[in-house]
């Protein structure tokens, strides 16, 4: 029967599973790119039996398969995954008498982000500081102290009282080495939106760069070598990877 394949215009979701903790094909948000690519290794022999030279022999061996995809989305797994990091949800919450050191023109930076309710007091006892007259609230709620306040250069120990929102935390540098199962779920606009799915068995990331400041939507670009998964056993059976496109 014919192949009745021909361009292909891309899109679909990604979805990845942690092999050292499996919880199921998870999405990993909006991707604006896919692509899979194999590195050769190429062995020659020259030809030496005439002047001028040429080629009596090669060989083209895999050294490695490559996947690579620019996550559009900073959910805390992605982030983590860059990062070489662990992620954790922090319940809303409260403080009190969170200690710090206050001086002129610096920022406290609270354990917890989001916060509200603030009340900063001076250790020693005494009224507390007054808002906008002896500090100011930055956007994730972290006092800032104005210099001419009561604080004074020699500086201030100060406790805070605050409440905090919902929150992750990631960990970075903490959880190198791990091993995820990739699969690409996608569908080919150029022929009426058909099915293709893709699945990389065991792949191996690299740590992804994190932009946080620019003019432009921010990404991850993230590469994975993929590896060889034993457990796949058969005649004819990639130990790698596997596409399925639907006719």
């Amino acid at each position: 029967m014919a192949d009745l394949r021909g361009a292909f215009l891309g899109a679909g979701k990604q979805y990845i599973e942690d092999l050292d903790d499996p919880k199921g094909l998870i999405f990993i948000g909006n991707c604006n790119s896919l692509s899979y690519e194999a590195q050769v290794q190429e062995i020659e022999e020259q030809d030496y039996t005439t002047p001028g030279g040429g080629l009596d022999a090669s060989v083209q061996r895999i050294q490695s398969l490559t996947v690579s995809y620019n996550a559009r989305h900073f959910k805390a797994a992605n982030m983590a995954r860059a990062m070489f990091g662990s992620t954790a949800d922090v319940a809303a919450g409260t403080v009190t008498a969170e200690p710090h050191t206050a001086y002129p023109g610096a920022l406290l930076m609270l354990a917890n982000p989001g916060a509200t309710d603030v009340v900063v007091t001076p250790e020693a006892g005494g009224a507390a500081l007054v808002l906008d007259t002896d500090y100011t609230l930055d956007p994730a709620g972290f006092p800032v102290i104005i210099e001419g306040g009561a604080v004074t250069d020699a500086g201030m120990a100060v406790e805070v009282d605050y409440s905090y929102a919902k929150h992750a935390t990631i960990q970075a540098l903490v959880r190198s080495g791990k091993r995820f199962r990739h699969v690409f779920v996608g569908l080919n606009e150029a022929r009426s939106g058909k099915p293709v799915v893709i699945e990389c068995y065991r792949v191996n990331h690299s740590p992804a760069s994190l932009s946080f400041i620019g003019d432009e939507f921010q990404g991850m670009e993230f590469t994975a070598k993929v590896e060889k998964d034993a457990t796949k056993v058969g005649t004819g059976l990639s130990q790698y990877m596997v596409i399925k496109d639907v006719e």
